[in-house]
């Protein structure tokens, strides 16, 4: 689809048919949206598909109740976690894609990176993370809407640990968002957006 008739038709939908999306949909969703630029190219995201009934009711627990019914309907929900352990998840790039990068890109992975990250303060590391999640989960709902389906971004949960044990996943990854994602009727509203004269200049 033209990338400018993409972002045009995308809007959020809290309505969806609860029909499940097969997993092989959900899983090349998130595959289109990996390929999202990300700082150092540390790709500073974890992606968790709640499938089962019991984890997704147990999940509902630490989302606002107005949030509670997109996600009982979704066809399938994401939920979007940040890598906290960024000196880990260098390395870790660095012995994944060991075939596939150059000598001095390893050496920014087993090392340079490393160091750097060891010196980020709390609040540039959080900021850096944000950022990070903020590019690919535009990927996300671009990809999600360019393979037929319908998503809303949610923020009114409890980010807490809370949701790793619920959920069963490694305390080095920080909870940061859920998209529900589905088959619907509703296909959103578009929103207000501001004209370039009031969010643009020329120097």
């Amino acid at each position: 689809m033209d990338y400018v008739k993409l972002n045009k038709s995308r809007h959020k939908v809290k309505t969806f048919d609860g029909k499940k999306i097969p997993t092989v949909d959900v899983k090349q969703i998130i595959s289109a949206a990996s390929l999202a630029p990300s700082a150092h190219n540390i790709q500073s995201w974890h992606f968790v598909i709640v499938e089962s009934k019991e984890k997704r009711e147990a999940l509902l627990t630490e989302v606002d109740p107005g949030n509670h019914e997109q996600i009982k309907e979704a066809g399938a929900v994401i939920v979007l976690f940040s890598d906290t352990d960024l000196v880990e998840r260098s390395r870790e790039i660095a012995r994944v894609g060991a075939g596939e990068l150059d000598d001095e890109q390893l050496l920014r992975f087993n090392s340079r990176y490393p160091q750097m990250y060891e010196g980020f303060e709390e609040l540039h590391e959080s900021n850096y993370l944000s950022i990070n999640i903020g590019l690919v989960t535009m990927n996300l709902v671009l990809a999600i809407k360019n393979y037929g389906y319908e998503s809303n971004i949610i923020m009114g949960f409890n980010r807490t640990q809370k949701v790793n044990e619920l959920l069963e996943v490694e305390k080095r990854y920080r909870p940061e968002l859920i998209i529900p994602l589905g088959n619907s009727e509703d296909k959103g509203k578009p929103s207000y957006r501001l004209p370039q004269s009031q969010i643009m200049e020329i120097r």
